[in-house]
């Protein structure tokens, strides 16, 4: 059984009724709330899930705010419309970067985390390569190198496209404070080529908090089509580790997300 919703002004979604803890899921920065849905097969009904179109993606709303700050004021937003408490959030790639920024703000509201590609506290893109993403977006055909894949439904326009690639990585180049920071049992699904990435993390995360689950596929952009049951074992590892601890519910100092959040 599942249920429709709207989460301030913009926001849709849908609220699947099921077991204990909740699970709410945040997309890649160009896909739609769709890119679950093996994923949810297999988890069969154990969980209560809820998934979002962002701004200006699927069946949600168009926006002039497409910064991280907004998307992460957007997972508040919706774990208030559908009374959540604590979920587990499960993001894929730029959704990573969003459900680590949150938990690192708000460590009362999490009680897990699944973080599928990407997020690792690394800066890849200098100037040259900033205006090379503005490039490809711009001229966007397939050469383009974007992380994410261009998903039907997704109403952003180039400039938007490119910035949101771009403050992604510079978000990311400040993460290590958000590792560092972690207490709720944290899962991190990586790319099996993807080696430098998981070492970047274990350098900073938190020993006790962080494991790593690796995919069979190498192709990024497959993940959730290709190894939904890693994702799937990845929920149910952060499902049998989560109990209450005081001491991941402590503030931690918030990240600077520099672009406010113009709009709901």
């Amino acid at each position: 059984m599942s249920r429709q919703f709207t989460a301030g002004t913009r926001l849709r979604g849908v609220d699947t009724l099921g077991g204990d803890p909740p699970v709410l899921f945040v997309n890649g920065g160009l896909s739609t709330q769709r890119q679950w849905k093996r994923v949810i097969t297999r988890l069969d009904g154990r969980y209560r899930t809820v998934t979002y179109d962002a701004r200006g993606r699927g069946s949600s709303g168009t926006s002039t705010d497409h910064s991280l700050r907004g998307a992460v004021d957007d997972v508040d937003r919706v774990v208030e419309a559908t009374a959540l408490g604590q979920p587990i959030l499960v993001g894929w790639s730029h959704g990573a970067t969003i459900a680590l920024c949150y938990a690192a703000e708000y460590p009362e509201r999490v009680s897990g985390l699944v973080l599928i590609d990407g997020v690792h506290p690394v800066s890849v893109l200098d100037d040259m390569g900033r205006e090379r993403v503005r490039r490809q977006c711009r001229g966007r055909g397939r050469s383009s190198r974007l992380p994410s894949v261009l998903a039907p439904g997704v109403r952003l326009g180039s400039q938007d496209r490119a910035e949101l690639v771009i403050e992604t990585d510079e978000v990311n180049g400040d993460l290590g404070i958000g590792w560092e920071a972690l207490r709720c049992p944290t899962v991190l699904v990586v790319p099996a080529s993807d080696t430098a990435g998981a070492a970047a993390v274990d350098a900073v995360a938190s020993d006790d908090s962080v494991t790593f689950l690796v995919t069979t596929t190498t192709d990024r952009a497959r993940i959730l089509t290709e190894d939904p049951d890693v994702v799937a074992a990845a929920i149910e590892e952060v499902r049998r580790r989560r109990m209450p601890d005081p001491d991941f519910l402590a503030p931690t100092a918030p990240l600077k997300l520099a672009s406010p959040s113009r709009s709901s």
